[in-house]
């Protein structure tokens, strides 16, 4: 009796946090448990849990459910995400994003389903999965190294690894994830004319890698001007461009022509007025102000591009707290527990997973 009474009350405080929070981003993760059974992990990415004050830029995922799935394709993945928030009680206009990797029956449940119950939102697919994708190609051009080659891997091969760590902070970076990919995209295609080895061979195999992982970027974040064709791309690239808009910092260098500004959901022509305008008001304020701060401080002049900023700029650009809760489940779910009840197993990993908050 006790463990539901917990499970219970935290769900609860969960629920609390929702409304505390005022922005809500979903990241989704599955898997295939020890019994061969299909596990849906749900999250809810939360922005200032521990107070407006505490943390500027700090943000915080919970778990709230793990779903045992029939199958899984797109309506069971659907219906699932659907029968979660209305668990919670979510405003499904006010859910800003939807996270997950990039497999196709996903995409579908967002672009057949989801899409149209949760109009505010963007489906995101995680960078760091695109980004580890990329840095598989050096594995795959260099299956046997040598001390030569370790060293350059372990040179060029950082950089992939930095990015990763990068997307997996948890921090409002959004508005900074297509800079930090096209930046890796320009030093590889340079480092394409650079002399590496002395060695004929592993000369051409760098040259390889280089333009290999570029172009592989490149077909994700920039698929239109990319000459490799890609059965996936990040769903969100153009979304990852315009929302730099939101940055202080950056607005005032963007060409907004170039940018695909109705990919952010809710940008109408008010906005753009706004924009115009906050332009000169960001060249004015100081380059320490926090993104917080700056956009309160905006809002009384530019309230609607403000809504905005609030609600996209902590939008999380990976799914990596969802394969962490399901490495939560694996440490409930071991072979002294498969005795155990689906709910009773759901309501220990939840809390296992979210005590570590």
């Amino acid at each position: 009796e006790y463990l539901p009474k917990v499970a219970e009350c935290h769900k609860q405080e969960i629920m609390e946090l929702i409304k505390q929070s005022g922005c809500l981003s979903v990241a989704m993760d599955d898997l295939t448990d020890a019994q061969d059974q299909y596990v849906l992990h749900i999250l809810f990415v939360l922005k200032g849990l521990n107070g407006e004050d505490a943390s500027d830029s700090e943000l915080k995922a919970v778990l709230a459910d793990t779903m045992y799935l029939q199958a899984v394709n797109y309506n069971t993945i659907s219906q699932a995400i659907v029968k979660c928030l209305n668990t919670f009680g979510v405003d499904f206009d006010g859910m800003s994003a939807f996270i997950s990797d990039n497999a196709s029956y996903i995409s579908k449940a967002y672009n057949q389903v989801l899409q149209g119950l949760l109009p505010n939102s963007v489906h995101l697919t995680c960078n760091a999965h695109i980004v580890a994708l990329a840095s598989d190609i050096w594995r795959t051009n260099f299956p046997e190294v040598d001390k030569v080659q370790l060293n350059l891997i372990t040179r060029y091969g950082k950089q992939l690894v930095d990015l990763i760590k990068w997307f997996e902070s948890c921090e409002i970076c959004v508005h900074q994830a297509y800079n930090k990919v096209v930046d890796l995209i320009n030093t590889y295609d340079a480092l394409k004319g650079e002399q590496h080895s002395g060695e004929a061979g592993i000369q051409n195999q760098c040259i390889k890698t280089f333009t290999e992982v570029a172009d592989k970027l490149t077909s994700y974040y920039d698929p239109y001007s990319s000459e490799r064709t890609s059965h996936f791309t990040q769903s969100a690239h153009q979304f990852l461009k315009a929302v730099r808009v939101f940055d202080p910092l950056q607005v005032c260098t963007l060409n907004l022509d170039t940018l695909q500004l109705d990919s952010i959901p809710g940008f109408n022509r008010s906005c753009k007025t706004e924009l115009e305008c906050d332009r000169f008001h960001a060249k004015e304020c100081s380059s320490e102000l926090s993104l917080t701060a700056f956009w309160r401080s905006a809002e009384p002049c530019f309230p609607n591009i403000a809504n905005l900023a609030k609600r996209y700029l902590p939008v999380v650009p990976y799914s990596v707290d969802a394969e962490r809760s399901v490495s939560a489940y694996g440490q409930v779910f071991i072979a002294q527990r498969q005795s155990m009840k689906e709910e009773q197993v759901n309501q220990l990993t939840m809390l296992n997973f979210n005590s570590k908050i």
